[in-house]
C-alpha cells in the first residue's frame, strides 16, 4: 500500500469561507430543544442549523423591511 492511499482526502468545509465571526447568544431550554429537533431533522450540526435559521431570518427581515419601505 502506498502512503498516498492511506492519506485522508480533503474534507469539505463545514461553512463557507469567511465564516470566522462567532455569534454567541442565550436561548431557553425550549428553544434549544427546538433547534436540536430541527438539526436532527435536517441532519446538520446544531451550529450549522442555527446559521441556516439566522440566514433565513435575515432574508425574511430584509424582504419585510423592503415591503414596508414601499408602502
Amino acid at each position: 500500500m502506498q502512503p498516498a492511499e492511506t492519506m485522508n482526502t480533503a474534507v469539505a468545509a463545514r461553512s463557507p469561507r469567511g465564516c470566522s465571526s462567532p455569534v454567541m447568544t442565550q436561548v431557553t431550554d425550549t428553544e434549544r430543544a427546538k433547534l436540536e429537533d430541527i438539526a436532527q431533522l435536517e441532519m446538520r450540526s446544531l451550529s450549522s442549523t442555527t446559521r441556516m435559521l439566522i440566514l433565513m431570518g435575515i432574508e425574511k427581515y430584509e424582504a419585510d423591511t423592503e415591503l414596508a419601505g414601499q408602502s
